[in-house]
């Protein structure tokens, strides 16, 4: 019996992981976005995944458009040699194993989506 509390606790700990999805959309209402710096408020964010095809490219990637309440884009962009993430608890994660470039997560005081995007040092 104790062996038995020990080894759930020790799962419970873990870390959730999660498997790349291929060519799947996720939308998240956002409430806050950081874009390298740069503030959004209240944006909807659309994930696309995409699978090689090996005929015109040999990478993964996944396409993000931000959009505001007018349906305007305010950021659009491809990343390359990347992958999606999505987790049980709505967390969304874009980039390789162990180096994130968007992490989108929900808030623990307002239960809102909250992002942040960072190409080039990563979000840590």
């Amino acid at each position: 019996m104790l062996m038995f509390v020990a080894s759930l606790s020790m799962v419970a700990q873990e870390p959730e992981t999660a498997r790349p999805l291929t060519d799947t959309e996720v939308v998240r209402r956002v409430a806050l976005l950081d874009v390298e710096g740069k503030y959004y408020f209240d944006v909807v964010m659309t994930f696309k995944s995409t699978t090689p095809d090996y005929f015109i490219t040999d990478k993964y990637k996944v396409k993000v458009t931000v959009k505001n309440n007018e349906g305007k884009t305010v950021w659009k962009k491809t990343l390359k040699n990347v992958f999606l993430y999505v987790f049980s608890s709505g967390q969304v994660q874009v980039g390789k194993q162990n180096f994130d470039m968007i992490v989108v997560q929900k808030s623990k005081e307002t239960g809102d989506f909250i992002g942040i995007v960072r190409e080039k040092e990563g979000v840590y």
